[in-house]
């Protein structure tokens, strides 16, 4: 799990910088990815905080 976190935040933190930089190809799809990306490091945290 530390593994896909540290990817998942990296991948947050490049599409962060990428319109501070000009890059605007992302642009209509960044939101969505930063959410998407955050979500999926809540779920795993949870998942592995309440398995038995």
């Amino acid at each position: 799990m530390a593994k896909i976190t540290a990817v998942l935040v990296t991948v947050i933190g490049i599409l962060l910088i990428l319109p501070l930089l000009g890059l605007t190809f992302l642009e209509a799809y960044n939101d969505w990815l930063i959410a998407i990306a955050v979500l999926v490091i809540g779920i795993g945290k949870l998942i592995r905080n309440f398995k038995a």
